[in-house]
Order: structure tokens, then sequence, then C-alpha cells
């Protein structure tokens, strides 16, 4: 099953070209789970690229399927990002093999920096984070398989 298999109104795609657009996206992708070696920083073609397992905030509950428990059942979602214009890449407090780790996205947020550029910070459960420095913010979500049923709906303290 490819991409035109998910209905379009079910399908997230989205350009996130400023702050608000950026609060949207980290919205929806808040709670996304990344394979540490499903993300690629491509420094020739100046992009990042990941695929997150994003839990889907924007759908309701599966309608008519009940988990084992008697519970809704949710859905997740591969998603493809990129990010154009990226500079550099920094990395703070990730797993030693990050490759071999799943990453948690709480979120991403950016800033102007003072000599011009912009900055897009990743945030990751644990105390992980990603830093981008980039030409202008440009990132890029699309939907790539249809949705995977969980029973597992993500849960935050409100300290958190």
């Amino acid at each position: 099953m490819d991409q035109t298999d998910i209905p379009d109104g079910d399908r997230l795609r989205l350009l996130a070209a400023g702050q608000d657009d950026l609060q949207v996206l980290s919205a929806l992708l808040q709670d996304a789970l990344i394979p540490g070696e499903d993300m690629q920083f491509d420094r020739g073609g100046r992009r990042f690229v990941m695929v997150a397992n994003r839990f889907c905030w924007d759908l309701p509950p599966v309608e008519g399927v009940t988990s084992e428990s008697g519970g809704p059942v949710y859905r997740r979602r591969l998603c493809g990002i990129q990010i154009a214009g990226v500079q550099s890449v920094q990395q703070s407090g990730m797993p030693a093999d990050r490759r071999a780790a799943l990453l948690n996205l709480l979120a991403m947020t950016s800033a102007i920096e003072e000599d011009g550029t912009t900055s897009l910070t990743m945030l990751f459960s644990g105390g992980a984070a990603l830093r981008l420095s980039l030409d202008a913010l440009q990132v890029i979500a699309e939907d790539i398989a249809p949705g995977q049923p969980t029973p597992n709906r993500p849960h935050h303290q409100p300290d958190e």
C-alpha cells in the first residue's frame, strides 16, 4: 500500500514556513516515535530527513473497534519529514548509539538567530535534542502509509 491508498481527507500534508505553521506541525508530531536510524542529514543536499511513526492526534478513535480491554483504538501513521536549507546539525543528550535508539518527539520550535539564520530545535523525551541551523524555515511533512491501530494513547503529566 502506498500513500495514494490514504484518503486525501485523512492524509497529513503540510508545509511549515513560519512560526504558526511550525506550532501546528509540532502539535501533530507530538509523541511521534522516530528510530535514530531513520534520521539522516544529507549534507550535500542540505536537507535533514526522517520518518516518524506519528500518533494521529488529528483523527478520532477508530469507529466500531475496541481494544482487548474494551477501550478505544487509535491510529499511528508513518510520516515523512524533510527540512530544507540545513547548514548544520548539533545534538545534545542523544544516546551514545543514536542509530539504535527509538526517540520520542515532544516538540519542535524555531527562532531567528542574531546572524539572520533560523534555528529549528527538536526536543525528545529523556532530555535529548537536535538543533538545526537553517537558511529559512521550510519543513515538509506528509503521511506515507495508512494508519496502524494502537490501543495506546500517549499521556502527559500536567507538568510535562
